[in-house]
This record gives C-alpha cells, sequence and structure tokens, in this order.
C-alpha cells in the first residue's frame, strides 16, 4: 500500500509541474493549482439560481461567478469528483458506505463548514496555500501551515472529547453490480476524454489534470490531512502521508524552480495572495480545526466523495454550499477589521535560488522525519540487513 502511495505521490507532482508547462504553452504564462475559490464559485451559482443576490457581495465581485466550464478554477472541482470514482468504478468497487449516525453528521456538517470558511478567508487551502504556496515560496505557506498545526491540534482535541465515542457510520452500504459499474466507469472515462477537445485551452488542461489528480487519490488514499495529524499526534501516526506529502512537494517545487531556470515565467499570484498574514494566520486556524472534525482535506474529501463515501458527500456539500457562502458574507467585516500588516509575497521575486531551498528544506524535512519515525520501515531495514550475508554489510 505505500510503495503505491509513494508512487502516487510522485505522478500527483508531475501533474502539477505538467500543468504549468501545459498553460505556459497555451498563455505564454505557467499557473500553479488551487481549489477551493471554484468550490466557493460553485456555492455561489446555487445560491445565485435560487433568486439570492450573491454577486453584489464583495467576495463574488473579486471571485465572478462566471460559467463553470470556462472556468479552470471550477473545472478542476468536478474533475477530481469524476476522477475519484473512475477507479472505484472500473476495478468493480465502486461502494456507497459511510452512512452516519446524527453526531457523525453533526461531525461531517461542522467539520465542512469549517473548511470552507477558514480557506476562503484564508483565500487557499491545503493545495492553494499549502502545496502550491510552499513550491512559489511564499511566505503565506509558513503563516498558513503553522497556523493550521494549531488548529489541528486543538480540533483533535475537541474530537477525542464530544465525537469519538459518539460518531458512528450505520451499517450500509451498497456495491452496484460489477458489470454496472465497468460499464459506467468506462462511459464516463470516455466522456471525460470526449469533453476536452469541447473546453477552453487552460479548462482542458485543468480538467484532464483534475481527473488525474482524482484517480489517483482513490488509487493511493492519499490525505493532506493525515500528514498533519501524524505531524501533530505521534500516538496514532503512520507517517505514510507525511512522506507522500513531502514526495509530492518536492517534486512539484522541483519541476517550477527547474522552469524558472529555462526562463519560463510562472504566475504565483493566485497562490500568494495579497492580504495580511493575520487574515491568513487566522483561516489557517479554522481551517485546521475543520481538518481534524471533517478527517479530510479539501482535496481527499472531494476524491472520497467521488468514490461513494456519503460522510465525504456531506462534508463537501457543507463546505461548498454553507461554509464557503457564509464567509463571503463576511468577507468585508474581516477586510474591516484585519489591519494589513505583512502582505504575502513570493522569494522568486529576490531569487530563484534562494526560493527553491523553502520548499526543498520543508519537502526533506517531512519525508526524513517520516522515515525516521516510521517504525515499520525501521525494523524492514534491520531486518534485510540481519539477513544479508556478512560481507554485503560491509
Amino acid at each position: 500500500m505505500s510503495r503505491k502511495t509513494y508512487v502516487s505521490a510522485f505522478l500527483i507532482g508531475l501533474v502539477s509541474v505538467g500543468i504549468a508547462v501545459a498553460v505556459y504553452s497555451v498563455t505564454g504564462r505557467g499557473s500553479l493549482w488551487g481549489i477551493t475559490s471554484g468550490e466557493s464559485k460553485i456555492g455561489g451559482h446555487l445560491y445565485n439560481l435560487l433568486g439570492l443576490p450573491v454577486e453584489s457581495l464583495t467576495y463574488y465581485q473579486q471571485f465572478k461567478l462566471v460559467p463553470v466550464f470556462s472556468d479552470p478554477a471550477q473545472t478542476i472541482v468536478l474533475a477530481i469528483l469524476l476522477g475519484g470514482a473512475l477507479p472505484a468504478l472500473l476495478s468493480g468497487q465502486f461502494l456507497l458506505r459511510h452512512l452516519p449516525n446524527r453526531w457523525m453528521l453533526l461531525q461531517a456538517i461542522v467539520g465542512g463548514f469549517l473548511l470552507g470558511y477558514g480557506s476562503r478567508l484564508a483565500l487557499g487551502c491545503n493545495i492553494g496555500n499549502f502545496l502550491s504556496a510552499w513550491t512559489a515560496a511564499g511566505i503565506n505557506a509558513i503563516t498558513f501551515t503553522a497556523a493550521l498545526l494549531v488548529g489541528v491540534y486543538g480540533g483533535l482535541k475537541v474530537t477525542e472529547k464530544f465525537f469519538m465515542f459518539r460518531a458512528r457510520a450505520h451499517k450500509f452500504s451498497y456495491l452496484p453490480a460489477t458489470g454496472l459499474q465497468k460499464v459506467v466507469g468506462i462511459l464516463l472515462g470516455v466522456l471525460g476524454v470526449a469533453l476536452i477537445p469541447f473546453l477552453p485551452p487552460v479548462v482542458a488542461v485543468f480538467w484532464a489534470a483534475g481527473i488525474a489528480f482524482g484517480a489517483l487519490g482513490t488509487f493511493s488514499g492519499i490525505c493532506f490531512g493525515s500528514c498533519y495529524r501524524d505531524l501533530v499526534n505521534k500516538q496514532i501516526a503512520s507517517w505514510v502521508n507525511v512522506k507522500a506529502i513531502g514526495i509530492i512537494l518536492l517534486t512539484f517545487s522541483t519541476g517550477i524552480y527547474i522552469l524558472q531556470l529555462l526562463g519560463i515565467p510562472i504566475g504565483f499570484g493566485g497562490v500568494v495572495p495579497n492580504i495580511s498574514q493575520i487574515q491568513i494566520a487566522l483561516g489557517g486556524l479554522i481551517f485546521g480545526v475543520g481538518i481534524a472534525l471533517a478527517g479530510s482535506c479539501i482535496y481527499s474529501t472531494e476524491w472520497r466523495a467521488g468514490s461513494g463515501s456519503i460522510y465525504s458527500m456531506t462534508v463537501l456539500l457543507s463546505t461548498i454550499f454553507l461554509g464557503m457562502p457564509t464567509l463571503a458574507l463576511h468577507y468585508d467585516f474581516w477586510r474591516a477589521i484585519i489591519p494589513p500588516i505583512l502582505p504575502s509575497f513570493s522569494l522568486y521575486s529576490i531569487n530563484p535560488t534562494l526560493a527553491y531551498l523553502l520548499p526543498l528544506s520543508f519537502s526533506i524535512g517531512l519525508i526524513t522525519l517520516g522515515i525516521s519515525r516510521d517504525t515499520g520501515l525501521r525494523q524492514t531495514l534491520t531486518n534485510l540487513r540481519i539477513s544479508l550475508p556478512t560481507s554485503q554489510k560491509n
């Protein structure tokens, strides 16, 4: 399982670099990726359809409600859901499961709400303000990560006290016929590929990449939330996702650094928002609590929902249709009371090599920590050494 996870992590990093290259080939400037601005727009569309004047809000004037399939940020959300479903369907393992009891339902709704509210307050989640922000060597990555880990720690304490022994999934599951699953999977896969030529070029890039991200998530079980949980609660840590996230970041950041050395410009503005570090820290703290309560990050919530988890579907609906629109209502309030102290910037604006040292050191630190704490790996290496002939040991 861990080998599959690490290979998938490397591939996620490569696809992330591929987005930058593909967008550069179309527009002349590469792009990093995120998720939550697109999710918030999808939520805004729903309330717009219900007749609520959400487009008059400052938030939706900044993040305009353009058609879904004309916007890379919205398209990648749908693509991850589709990609998450495909491996499960094609292998005949798509299973509707995790029907929550009332405590688990409350946990999903509250956790999803905080994920949505915190991520949009900070203008980024575990992708935009963590993976892509570290890759871009943005100081917002440091602020967000530190605050997020504090939030995860606090959220785990709340979970242990209120939900751990109450929240349960009902013994419900539904496994469609294997033949039906494979037919649906093939049809959805063909539809997903057939749609690409009809999309605007940049949107097509994010659509294809999103399908890959979703499929790799379901295939490997990669979750940023599990990485953060392991970092703050060593008693239950497996360290697999810590190493996996380190591999993704190392691959992604190295690719972007090479592109910079080759003279390919990358647009860092979308993942290095020009807002106060106080706002990013507050959003990261709320987001971290949401991760602990929901038990997943934004990315893993999407691929798990796509693969049939009813609990994750609930978290996702709460994130998109409750947490994010509520933040949109409060957006002017936070802008008014938070002083504009230390706006974010990318170290790439100073020097590329200096910038690359930031994600390089952080990613290697994650991988090294994961290896050093992984008792299973240490035991395997010890057993291997014991089994080797003396000449090979030396």
